[in-house]
């Protein structure tokens, strides 16, 4: 009897351990990582419009992008760590090219490429945000979504507006 107690103790203590370790989908670790990466990106490329921009629009924008992606990346930092995810460290190789073709530009022509960059960074994230939404399971990521996602909606509004106003300046 003792020893069918003590097996069914250690075979619930088992089972939780193995629901814990599960954590998080390997979906769900991808859009994590991902979401860390676009962070880095959009602040990398804003660091370089705040240097280079030729419009305010383009610099407040920019110092919006720094602002709230240094805020998601607090957000998701301990989403991560309490699932043992690991982060990029760099926003890597696409980034890269990116912030080479912005680097060469000035003026007008940066403003219009960054503009563009964004408007196309922002809507890509967004559709990653709305599919992650629809599948993810953990409470903690779902916060996280709920929070990021109408703030990279309105990045997405921000950029177009910025490059209609550019359309009709020019």
């Amino acid at each position: 009897m003792r020893k069918t107690i003590l097996s069914g103790v250690l075979l619930t203590s088992l089972a939780g351990i193995s629901f814990a370790a599960q954590g998080l989908t390997a979906d769900e670790q991808t859009f994590l990582q991902q979401a860390a990466t676009s962070d880095q990106t959009e602040i990398k490329l804003a660091q370089l419009a705040l240097e280079r921009a030729n419009t305010p629009d383009v610099k407040q924008f920019a110092q919006k992008m720094v602002e709230d992606h240094s805020k998601s990346t607090s957000l998701l930092k301990p989403i991560a760590a309490d699932h043992d995810v690991a982060l990029p460290e760099s926003p890597g190789p696409q980034t890269d090219e990116k912030f080479k073709r912005l680097e060469k530009l000035s003026g007008p022509a940066f403003d219009k490429t960054y503009i563009e960059i964004m408007v196309a960074d922002h809507q890509e994230v967004l559709n990653a945000f709305q599919a992650e939404a629809a599948r993810a399971a953990d409470p903690k990521l779902k916060d996280f979504i709920g929070t990021v996602q109408p703030i990279v909606a309105n990045h997405l509004q921000m950029a177009k507006a910025i490059r209609q106003n550019e359309k009709t300046a020019g």
